[in-house]
């Protein structure tokens, strides 16, 4: 599925310029991600939120030149290439963290973070540390990501920023997937927050009370992808099993 450019800052409220950057992008090459995609950005949140998120830490102040910089992109790009593996079982946690780590050497911005975040992601369950992580730990899964703000001259107040919208977006788009997968994943014993929250129709209503603080928070920093985020849950209703 081709997303525009027009849909990213119609629909997402995605700055032009970095919707453009990453729509025209090419995929790279050898890198499992992107492995046998004609689109950088094509159909899956995994994609989309990339622009996404960008875009929200440009709204925090940084400025597009630094996010879209090649040396950081192509760091976040090979980032997502060992968290593919691992997601894929084809390398294990420890070796992701390695790799990623390895990547970072002479790059970090903030030691203080960095640190924090590496003792937070060294944890054999990921639970709540510091500011890291959410009470329901299938939503912190995709957390590995927060590496991309180790490579970046963040402040204080834009680390803080950061973190706290990273928390009401990435999970947002967990929680679409795991509504849409809720069956499968229960079937395959697989991480999923409708489970966490108990399952049933009381874990869905839960589930979906959760998307529309996320989509709440994401308001006070995008009032159009916060509406789009609330929008979504019409049509996530129909994944909903008829519980007797």
């Amino acid at each position: 599925m081709f997303i525009s450019v027009q849909q990213f800052e119609r629909d997402m409220g995605v700055d032009k310029t970095i919707a453009r950057f990453f729509v025209d992008r090419k995929p790279p090459l050898n890198n499992s991600f992107w492995k046998g995609r004609l689109l950088y950005v094509g159909f899956g949140n995994g994609y989309v939120s990339i622009p996404v998120f960008y875009d929200i830490l440009r709204r925090t102040g940084v400025a597009v030149e630094t996010l879209l910089d090649e040396n950081h992109i192509h760091f976040m790009e090979q980032l997502m290439h060992f968290a593919i593996l691992q997601e894929r079982n084809e390398i294990s946690y420890p070796e992701e963290l390695k790799c990623i780590r390895a990547l970072l050497k002479k790059r970090v911005q903030n030691q203080t973070y960095y640190e924090a975040l590496n003792k937070y992601l060294d944890q054999p369950v990921l639970r709540p540390m510091g500011p890291f992580g959410l009470p329901f730990i299938s939503l912190n899964r995709a957390d590995v990501f927060l590496f991309v703000l180790c490579d970046l001259p963040l402040t204080d107040t834009q680390w803080k920023q950061a973190i706290r919208y990273w928390y009401a977006l990435h999970p947002s788009y967990l929680i679409m997937d795991d509504i849409r997968d809720y069956a499968k994943d229960k079937e395959e014993g697989q991480e999923n927050v409708v489970i966490d929250l108990g399952g049933g129709s009381a874990g869905f209503e839960k589930t979906f009370e959760m998307l529309r603080q996320n989509s709440e928070t994401m308001q006070e920093i995008n009032p159009i992808l916060g509406q789009f985020l609330m929008d979504y849950e019409e049509d996530l209703r129909e994944f909903v099993p008829k519980f007797i």
